[in-house]
This record gives C-alpha cells, sequence and structure tokens, in this order.
C-alpha cells in the first residue's frame, strides 16, 4: 500500500466532496470536438477489476515518455512532466475549456462509460483537495440514467458544466441509458485561482453529509434523475418481499461478485448505493427462488454455477420483469449475459421461451397445453414465484 500522501491544511473550505463550479462551456462545440475522434482508437481501461462493461479512454495530455496507450490513460502519481498529445490538436473547443484554467494541468482525457456499464464504489489514492492534487470532470455527452455517486448521494452532472470530485472518497457511476457517457477528466494542481473557484461554486456533497442544497429535482435530469433508480430498487425489493424472499438493505463494504448484492441463506442483501443495475436483483432472486428450498435456505455467498439452473433464472427473471411490467432491459442490459442480453431479449419476445419445461417440471409454470388443462395463464405466469420442493410438485394448484 503507498504511503500515506501529505495533507494540505483545508480546515478554511471544509471538505467539499462534489462541487459545481461557474464556470461553463458550449456543449455543442465539445460534441464536435468528440465526433472528430469518432475513428480514433479508445483504449481499454486498465483497472479491469473495478468495472464491469466497456470502459475506455482517449489521452489527451499525458505523461512525457509514455510508451503505450495504457499508461498515457494513467495519471501517474509523482510524475512532474506532462505533454500534450497529438489528438489534443484535433480539439479546438476541449483544448480551450483546458487552457482557460489559471492553474497547473497534469493529465487529461476522454473517457467513455458504455451503456450498461459500470464501476464499483472505490477511492483514487491522493486525489482531493486536501492533498494538493485535484480531478475535475467536464461532461461532453450524458443521459438521465447515468448515475454517479460520491460518498453514496447523487450527483446529476449536464453537459458543458465543470464539476471538481474529490476522488479520494468513495464513488461509483453506472449507466443505465442507452447512449454512452463521455466524460473529460482533467487532473491538476491546488492554487490560489482553484481554490477561489472552489469556494465560489456550488457545494452538492459534504464529507459527511447530504447538503440540503441538491433539490429533489436535479437540473438537467427531472426528478427521475435523482429518484428514478432508487424508485425502480424499491419496486424490485417489494416484490421479492412479497413473494417471500428476505431482502434487507445494508451497506456492503467487501467487493461483491454483482455491485450492491450479496447473498446470504434465504435471501439477499443489497447496498443502494453500491447497485448499478437494480434489474440485477432479479436475476439473482431467480437463482434462489428455482432452488428447492432446503439448498435455498444454506445458500451463501456465491450462486451454483449450474447452467440448468442459470437458464432457469433467466426464464424466472423473464417472468418476474413481465409481471412487474418493466423493460426487458433493466434485466437484460448491455454488457451483461456474456454479451448475449440482446439475443436474450430477441428470443423472448418471439415467444421461445428457453427453460419453459424445467420450470413447468418443478411446478413453477405451465406451457400453453398444459396450461389449458388446468385452467391458468400460461407462462410467462407463474402458479408460484418459490419452488417448493425438490420433486415434481404437478398438484394441479395455480397460484
Amino acid at each position: 500500500m503507498p504511503d500515506p500522501a501529505p495533507r494540505l491544511d483545508t480546515a478554511a473550505s471544509g471538505t467539499r466532496a462534489a462541487v459545481r463550479l461557474r464556470l461553463r462551456f458550449a456543449p455543442e462545440g465539445l460534441v464536435e470536438d468528440l465526433a472528430r475522434l469518432c475513428a480514433a482508437p479508445w483504449t481499454p481501461h486498465f483497472n479491469t477489476d473495478l468495472y464491469h462493461g466497456d470502459w475506455r479512454g482517449i489521452a489527451l495530455r499525458a505523461p512525457a515518455g509514455a510508451a503505450h496507450a495504457v499508461d498515457a490513460l494513467h495519471n501517474a502519481p509523482g510524475c512532474e512532466r506532462f505533454v500534450d498529445q497529438p489528438l489534443f490538436a484535433r480539439c479546438p473547443h476541449l483544448k480551450a475549456a483546458v487552457d482557460s484554467l489559471a492553474c497547473e494541468v497534469t493529465a487529461v482525457r476522454l473517457l467513455r462509460l458504455a451503456p450498461g456499464a459500470c464501476i464499483a464504489e472505490h477511492r483514487d489514492h491522493a486525489l482531493g483537495e486536501a492533498y494538493g492534487e485535484l480531478r475535475l470532470h467536464l461532461p461532453v455527452v450524458t443521459n438521465p440514467e447515468v448515475d454517479f455517486r460520491v460518498l453514496g448521494v447523487r450527483v446529476c452532472m449536464r453537459p458543458g458544466e465543470l464539476w471538481y470530485i474529490d476522488a479520494s472518497e468513495p464513488h461509483a457511476v453506472s449507466n443505465a441509458g442507452a447512449t454512452a457517457r463521455v466524460h473529460l477528466v482533467i487532473d491538476c494542481r491546488h492554487n490560489d485561482w482553484l481554490a477561489a473557484q472552489l469556494s465560489q461554486g456550488e457545494v452538492w456533497v459534504s464529507a459527511g453529509q447530504v447538503p440540503p442544497s441538491v433539490p429533489a429535482t436535479a437540473p438537467g435530469g427531472g426528478a427521475e434523475c435523482v429518484r428514478g433508480r432508487d424508485d425502480l430498487t424499491a419496486q424490485i425489493v417489494a416484490f421479492l418481499r412479497e413473494i417471500g424472499l428476505r431482502v434487507s438493505l445494508c451497506a456492503l463494504p467487501e467487493p461483491t461478485f454483482l455491485p450492491g448484492i450479496a447473498i446470504e441463506a434465504g435471501g439477499l442483501r443489497v447496498d443502494p448505493a453500491r447497485l448499478c443495475h437494480p434489474g440485477d436483483l432479479l436475476h439473482e432472486a431467480g437463482h434462489l427462488a428455482v432452488m428447492p428450498p432446503e439448498d435455498r435456505r444454506r445458500q451463501g455467498a456465491r450462486v451454483s454455477n449450474d447452467p440448468a439452473q442459470e437458464m432457469m433464472a433467466i426464464a424466472w427473471s423473464w417472468a418476474a420483469l413481465t409481471h412487474l411490467g418493466l423493460a426487458p432491459a433493466v434485466v437484460f442490459h448491455a454488457g451483461a449475459y456474456r454479451g448475449d442480453a440482446q439475443w436474450l431479449i430477441d428470443t423472448y419476445s418471439a415467444g421461445t421461451f428457453i427453460a419453459l419445461p424445467m420450470l413447468q417440471w418443478v411446478g413453477m409454470t405451465a406451457d400453453p397445453a398444459r396450461a389449458e388443462a388446468l385452467g391458468i395463464a400460461p407462462y410467462p405466469h407463474m402458479r408460484r414465484w418459490l419452488r417448493d420442493t425438490a420433486g415434481t410438485p404437478d398438484d394441479g394448484a395455480a397460484a
């Protein structure tokens, strides 16, 4: 572990974790520059343990002597010399925005988070006002379904706004929208000018509290920008509890297989601040639901990797999202299911219900012929949401 970096005396400034600065830049020009780079190679982010899906970048200013595109994306703590990259000259609006900052700028890069991708909650070592090294975000393109959180508080950033994010505090981001999110990320060194900009800016998040200045309806995203994902999570949790699965909301300090979800005996523990995709709750619940009850009660940490159980969980998830009236992409989001999410949506939407025979065999649903004989609705209607025996409980009862 790196030695702790020396902290500056920032008592006068408090503990600002997310600040919207007064500087603004025309989004149209930023988008023009981005279009000029559409054919340029975007390099996958080097920290592959930190994210799911597609997260890539283009270095515009990088450590001198960086020999590889991956090295150029890194801010190289301790490096004293940074140089503009050739692509920066093709981006006059982005370059003008960076040049307008009256402070020493180190690394500059465009970072693109694809639809369905998420970055787990993490801290960046010694990267905040207290350490003299600051990170600024300038959104170029975004969408209302991007969920950026600092200290668990959602921060909604509009294109053309300049934001300071204390990256040494816990932060995470997910993109549940249909379009990519691209930010210009600028690392710079603290000076009096930057201190003044922070003091004059609007503090959205302070360490240890949610500031009262954060409006219920965030600018640019509408009320759904702040509440939409939380409402979806609440809807899914209420459904899981209603069918008899135990769900507890709590902080999950340790990394989990899917961000924000841990399996415990008979139920789920959910950390809403770390949850990237609320629909993941339905898939993980599907694994528990299709298990024999004795297995479900003792299941913990990780679900089985049995292919049959995985197919049954997918079929259960489709039935659940249909019952709840959710869009298929809520569960089958881009980047999930090893790239087969859209194929699964197309297949189920066409009426080809993979694993339906297995769900019918354990008495949880019925195909059209069996449903007609029983006098019930066929799949995706479910006779019962939880498997209640290890055998074949084909008793004719309708749930």
